[in-house]
């Protein structure tokens, strides 16, 4: 049986030695990007109500009304 997990992981070891050197220097590069201060963006603020996109006030519908459309003028 074929360990695939291991092939993997054999490959990303390659993979960092090569870049790195070391799993010693790796893992402090990883320890200095999780260290670094998060930048904070400001908080969102909710829009007033009333913008142009509020709902409107419900009206009353009009009846439905059984005559002919109006005839075109000309």
């Amino acid at each position: 049986m074929t360990d695939l997990m291991g092939s993997t992981a054999q490959e990303l070891l390659a993979q960092v030695l090569a870049r790195y050197g070391s799993i010693d220097v790796f893992i402090a590069r990883l320890h200095a990007l999780l260290d670094t201060p998060t930048i904070e963006r400001p908080a969102a603020v909710a829009p007033a109500a009333g913008g142009r996109h509020r709902l409107a006030e419900p009206t009353r519908r009009r009846p439905m009304t059984t005559a002919a459309p109006p005839r075109p003028s000309g």
